[in-house]
């Protein structure tokens, strides 16, 4: 198929001294082909805490934004220990094709490549459009943590029993901090993201669902938005954390000798194949059916274990591919205003030397956290920025480290709100493709409910 392109409409700190040991990273262009090293210089950062009181003195005022800058630009240029180089050895290629003179001779013989195109194992559901992916689905949601055996959490968003609709679960980011940190932050500030579903509610009783296994940048709830939408539509979703990337590491140390965050990944698949007895989850997992989702460096870290094989296809959002491809059908979203993975030497190149079946999203006027939940933490317009100004410590944010820990928060990018009903509604339509709902992609191509959003297919 030739490529085309559309454009469519706490309690307080109990000691003195807090002592970290993170990374400061350095991007630098090193040749003229697009490709970038990121070099992770050691810091040592000594942070004095008052006894017994809430008060920031003036060198952790200026310390908190840099830490928690320091963490997303770690983990997005790829300071985990399991980091290969993304291909970006040359820029993507002109696909302007010159026009092809009539004929009416047949076709040269080709070799087709493999045919990659999953099986059909269910029917369509009647009258379901793009506009309908992009909104709620027929399901409850419940959500649950489970223990890897190695002792990682693993959150799993699923279709929940009708009766248990109605309830909803609430998540902190100061959760995800290292506790020296977290206790900085004032009960009175608000750091939190709500989604409608049920924790530990019963599954809904038509399964097994099938799942996508997702892999962060931050941690492992940062994009419940997303694995919230797809439970409603009948696809489960697993997410764990990373040591070599999380928060927690990468603000209090240490992220190097971390286990990669392949083996978390893997770890995980192998876990959930062991929960035929559990409970809630025994009769919801189908782990026949099985696809990867990841945002930032979770993209890079999901196109190394698509290799494994097993697994129908993969949702990469703002990243891009290691050396190896993948040969499964793939979907790439990125945001057109995104500064931390640049959308024409990454995402671009990716989709370009992905095999078919493959699609690339580009949003207009959305950045690099439009893919998670971090642009509408607290009263849902919020954002790290926002929490820190909360904190009165926004005078010590360099417009620098602004644009960093807000890409894709604030103008010139639109509310993440906007550009939620797109993400939706391309993922959903993969999903349920790759796993054989649908006998024919919907919504991935045509009828975008969020407008400036350019399809590119193949």
């Amino acid at each position: 198929m030739p490529t085309v392109s559309k454009r469519l409409p706490g309690p307080r700190v109990a000691h003195d001294v807090v002592e970290f040991s993170i990374g400061q990273p350095q991007v630098r262009r090193i040749d003229d082909t697009g490709a970038e090293e990121c070099n992770v210089v050691p810091l040592a950062v000594r942070l004095r805490v008052r006894p017994q009181s809430s008060t920031l003195d003036a060198d952790m005022k200026r310390l908190l934004p840099v830490l928690l800058a320091t963490a997303l630009v770690a983990a997005s240029c790829g300071s985990d220990s399991d980091s290969a180089t993304t291909v970006t050895t040359e820029a993507p290629p002109d696909t302007t094709e010159p026009a092809a003179p009539e004929t009416t001779e047949a076709a040269a013989t080709t070799t087709e490549p493999e045919d990659t195109t999953p099986d059909t194992t269910e029917a369509a559901a009647p009258g379901v459009t793009p506009a309908d992916l992009a909104g709620p689905g027929p399901y409850a949601v419940g959500i649950t943590t489970r223990t890897l055996p190695e002792g990682g959490l693993v959150e799993i968003w699923y279709p929940a029993d009708e009766s248990t609709r109605g309830g909803t679960d609430t998540y902190k980011v100061r959760s995800f901090l290292p506790t020296g940190v977290a206790d900085l932050i004032s009960g009175d500030i608000d750091d939190s993201l709500t989604i409608d579903a049920t924790r530990d509610a019963a599954a809904a009783p038509d399964g097994p669902f099938p799942i996508v296994l997702f892999s962060q940048s931050l941690f492992r709830v940062q994009s419940s938005n997303i694995a919230q939408h797809l439970a409603t539509w009948g696809i489960v979703t697993a997410s764990t954390d990373h040591p070599s990337r999380d928060l927690v590491n990468t603000l209090g140390g240490p992220t190097r000798g971390q286990p990669p965050a392949t083996d978390q990944m893997r770890s995980m698949r192998t876990y959930l194949t062991t929960l035929g007895d559990d409970p809630i989850l025994g009769a919801a997992l189908d782990n026949d059916r099985v696809a990867l989702g990841g945002h930032s460096f979770g993209g890079d870290t999901i196109s190394e274990v698509a290799l494994d094989g097993g697994f129908l296809g993969y949702v990469s959002y703002a990243s891009g591919l290691r050396d190896d491809i993948p040969e499964v059908p793939s979907l790439f979203m990125a945001g057109e205003l995104d500064t931390i993975v640049e959308l024409s030497l990454r995402t671009a190149n990716a989709f370009e030397l992905a095999p078919a079946p493959s699609w690339l999203w580009v949003f207009a006027d959305a950045g690099h956290l439009a893919f998670s939940d971090l642009c509408a933490i607290g009263p849902g317009d919020s954002n790290l920025i926002v929490l820190a100004e909360q904190a009165g410590i926004d005078d010590f944010v360099s417009e620098g480290l602004r644009r960093v820990v807000n890409d894709g928060c604030e103008e010139p990018n639109r509310p993440v709100q906007e550009v939620w009903p797109g993400i939706y509604q391309a993922a959903t339509g993969f999903y349920r493709w790759v796993f054989g709902i649908d006998a024919e992609p919907i919504g991935l191509d045509e009828s975008v409910v969020t407008d400036g959003v350019t399809v590119t297919s193949k």
